[in-house]
């Protein structure tokens, strides 16, 4: 039987089938044989997306190229029924009238969707231009593809229609339920007049279920980004729809949907934990060589000291001449005050945004968990709009004009709270001036080590150990977020799709962060080779790794060799003896677009040394590509990729855009950036940059 969120047992799928179980998956792997015809073509390749046979990591692409008949033939490796994607590389439309009035009828052409199983041979052939009425299939279980192909028309696009800004949870509960409903009702017709196999109607159940879920759990997050503020309409009863789908469903493992679904809900069940994590769960001390006894104390001195540090070890309180139990009460005082606002941190008024708009932002920001900031100008919005991609909270403010000095000003507004706005000093006695003059110390009160809050003297530690804790406590805190849900996993859920969502976390945390992204993953990585059952997941992450430790600072860049605007062949390698910045982007990437005036900065620093800006495009469209840059009069050398899956941007495991690495004159990794909008981070980027123009 299936186990839900909570517990409650409900049957809602069609009775497993042996040849779609992961569980019951032979040890001989299978393959399915695709071939086609592309009548017309107006380009020679085509590529193939599809589920990896463990179900890790990022889809497989493969490439074939049309004969001399513009026929194909591909081998795909598939253990289970899978999704597989079908991309045509179209350079114009042959007959545009047709292609334009075929669009307007029918739909914009769309990659062809397809459905195959373990030993199926199938044929597809394809008309002249590539719309959805083109495709025609034959073959074993072809009705499967064909239910796809008619699937794909009608309901894809139903996602990335939702205005989240403007919907509310009465519409929206309706709206994605009738849509669940009409994907099996469409599937109930199909059943009766076509062949399709039972390992499809089993998938396209889950499938469509799990998709729901994933709208249903997403919706909040959703709206609040789409909004600035939370949807005060979201009850506790909005979530007993968990109680309505498995949420471990081995046989799901490899459908679509699955593993986001179980993502945002297990992120969901982590904010309504109450309590902040542990010092050592915040940080990778294991390089430490720290026993259980010592961590389990430096965790309990951090959450009686660490967390709210003494007022008197960060200022000078004798300097006001106050008694020692004046100042014993301060630091009482201070270790409960309150976390500031965000409408204490910045002077939003001065910003044009109301007193209505700053409580939403200060309850945003509140429930956030006060993370990250950045301002960034946009023209699209009339109100101000919350972004909160990457778990930093970013606030779009609507201008009318440029202004190229935006985030100098926004700078200027910043302010920090005064400890008289943080702790109620009324009761103490102190005279006006004190008063101030406890503001000022406080405004530049110290910053302080880790061995100056916690008393690590009682805990026998040895020097270099404190330099250690010191160092880590220093750096980033890494990706708490991703360490978290890998423990929560490990309590809800279970079975072989324990593991997989365990391997599958890992190979995340390999393949989007460096540093101490590596390093805290690799701590999880030993927790998960000692209980791991299965070794192809451990064969996976393996990967994964080796692939991450290659893009490591000091290691070589890997080269690449893609065309520039002129047709002429670019390459990393011809730089040696420059520094390079590589940027990841695409046209049609909003946060790209506006890190632009930030690299803009970067340029102008450095202008006049051996600095290469280069611009690596993941537009499909080459058109597209060319007009964003003249538009945007973005600089440096261009080069275009044309697909995240391959080439260079799976050579760097770009997962997401805006990604930048900095590469020295040597040809090597000096760091992977992010959030270059961000004025601290520009800095150090500028001074990595000077760094590495020295040290090459």
């Amino acid at each position: 039987m299936a186990r839900t969120y909570f517990g409650a047992v409900v049957t809602i799928f069609v009775a497993s089938t042996a040849c779609y179980a992961l569980a019951s998956a032979p040890t001989k792997q299978k393959v399915a044989i695709i071939t086609g015809e592309i009548r017309e073509p107006e380009s020679r390749e085509i590529r193939f997306g599809f589920e990896s046979p463990s179900a890790l990591g990022r889809k497989l692409e493969r490439r074939v190229l049309l004969d001399t008949e513009n026929r194909f033939a591909i081998e795909l490796p598939v253990v289970r029924g899978t999704l597989v994607t079908c991309l045509y590389n179209r350079r114009r439309v042959k007959w545009q009238w047709l292609g334009m009035i075929g669009s307007f009828l029918l739909g914009p052409p769309s990659p062809l969707l397809m459905y195959v199983e373990p030993g199926d041979s199938l044929h597809v052939v394809v008309d002249q231009g590539f719309l959805w009425t083109s495709y025609r299939f034959s073959g074993q279980n072809a009705d499967n593809s064909r239910f796809m192909a008619k699937w794909a028309r009608r309901f894809r696009a139903f996602q990335r229609g939702l205005d989240y800004k403007v919907l509310s949870v009465e519409d929206f509960i309706p709206m994605v339920t009738q849509w669940r409903a009409d994907q099996f009702s469409i599937l109930e017709k199909w059943r009766e007049g076509h062949n399709l196999s039972p390992g499809f109607i089993e998938y396209a159940t889950r499938y469509f279920n799990y998709g729901w879920a994933r709208l249903m759990i997403s919706y909040p997050t959703n709206f609040a980004r789409s909004n600035g503020f939370d949807n005060a309409e979201i009850t506790t009863e909005y979530y007993e729809f968990l109680n309505e789908i498995p949420l471990v469903d081995e046989s799901a493992i490899g459908v679509g949907n699955y593993r986001t679904f179980l993502m945002r809900t297990l992120d969901w069940e982590l904010r309504r934990i109450p309590g902040p994590p542990a010092l050592s769960d915040m940080f990778d001390l294991s390089g430490l060589d720290l026993s259980v006894g010592i961590r389990t104390r430096l965790d309990s001195l951090y959450e009686e000291h660490g967390r709210h540090p003494e007022l008197s070890k960060m200022i000078d309180l004798s300097a006001l001449g106050l008694p020692k139990a004046m100042r014993l009460l301060l630091d009482s005082l201070y270790k409960k005050r309150r976390m500031p606002k965000l409408s204490e941190r910045y002077e939003l008024a001065a910003m044009g945004l109301s007193e209505k708009a700053q409580s939403r932002l200060d309850t945003f920001y509140e429930n956030s968990g006060r993370g990250g900031i950045s301002f960034i100008t946009s023209k699209t919005v009339d109100t101000p709009t919350i972004d909160t991609t990457g778990g930093a909270l970013e606030i779009q403010i609507p201008v009318k004009e440029d202004t190229d000095n935006f985030e100098q000003k926004i700078q200027a507004l910043r302010r920090t709270p005064r400890l008289s706005e943080l702790v109620d000093l009324s009761g103490l006695g102190l005279s006006q001036s004190d008063r101030a003059e406890l503001d000022s110390l406080y405004k530049h009160r110290q910053t302080l080590k880790l061995s100056e809050k916690l008393n690590l003297p009682q805990i026998e530690l040895e020097t270099a150990v404190w330099v250690g804790l010191d160092s880590i406590y220093a750096g980033r805190s890494g990706l708490l977020q991703f360490s978290r849900r890998y423990d929560l996993a490990k309590e809800k859920l279970e079975g072989r799709v324990l593991y997989w969502f365990l391997a599958g976390q890992l190979i995340m945390g390999y393949e989007h962060d460096g540093g101490d992204g590596i390093a805290l993953a690799n701590r999880k990585w030993k927790d998960f080779q000692a209980i791991n059952p299965y070794p192809e997941y451990n064969a996976a992450v393996e990967a994964a790794l080796s692939k991450a430790l290659a893009l490591q600072r000091g290691r070589p860049a890997p080269d690449f060799t893609l065309s520039n605007l002129e047709g002429q062949p670019v390459s990393l390698s011809q730089f040696r003896g420059k520094v390079v910045l590589l940027d990841f982007w695409a046209s049609w990437c909003g946060p790209c677009i506006k890190d632009l005036p930030y690299l803009r900065r970067i340029k102008k620093e450095v202008t006049g040394k051996s600095v290469v800006f280069l611009n690596l495009s993941l537009d499909a469209s080459d058109a597209a590509w060319r007009k964003a840059i003249e538009k945007h009069s973005i600089e440096g050398v261009h080069v275009r990729i044309g697909n995240s899956g391959t080439g260079a941007a799976r050579a760097y495991n770009v997962r997401g855009i805006p990604a930048y690495f900095l590469v020295d004159p040597d040809g090597r990794i000096v760091e992977r950036l992010s959030r270059i909008r961000l004025m601290t981070e520009t800095h150090s980027i500028v001074e990595e940059i000077i760094y590495s123009l020295g040290s090459g």
